[in-house]
């Protein structure tokens, strides 16, 4: 093989390499607040009578007590106690404490399912596929979790991908 088809060949493993990198790791912004996120991600949830409440900081640092892997964290749920939908996003303060928030915000769900899976099943049936279908996600610093039909939850992951993709 001659040395023009070799650098040839190296010149484009090497751009073949930086596309496929480049396409993997997704970058997001950090420039919203959690509760500019809420307010554009809230309207892609259906809650009777469209009114949500919000979890103070009391309550947050019960739920989530580790304070020191996050900046910022607005959770709000249905006003309605018949409806169980929440949604909640927490903004962490470093890369490695992303991780540890996303994985806390998944143990969150889980004691949330746990905790409420009876409940439902006795009192308010149809709320339980909201429940067993809730879903965290992790974009950049941010973790985002919705407690919704499956519907409005791929609405809600959708739009926060567009609204933090650089």
């Amino acid at each position: 093989m001659s040395l023009k088809k070799i650098i040839f060949i190296i010149i484009c493993l090497c751009v073949f390499i930086r596309i496929f990198t480049s396409c993997s790791q997704e970058e997001y912004s950090d420039s919203l607040s959690c509760s500019e996120l809420s307010n554009a991600l809230s309207r892609e949830i259906s809650v009777p009578e469209g009114e949500f409440s919000q979890y103070t900081t009391e309550e947050l640092k019960f739920f989530f007590p580790n304070q020191s892997i996050y900046t910022e964290a607005y959770i709000i749920y249905s006003a309605d106690s018949t409806d169980i939908a929440e949604l909640g996003i927490l903004r962490a303060s470093d890369e490695e404490s992303a991780k540890t928030l996303y994985e806390e915000v998944k143990s969150y769900i889980k004691n949330l399912q746990e905790q409420k899976q009876e409940f439902l099943r006795n009192y308010a049936p149809n709320e339980l596929q909201k429940l067993n279908s809730a879903q965290a996600r992790r974009y950049g610093s941010y973790v985002i979790f919705t407690v919704s039909d499956s519907s409005e939850q791929n609405n809600v992951f959708e739009k926060a991908d567009k609204l933090l993709s650089k």
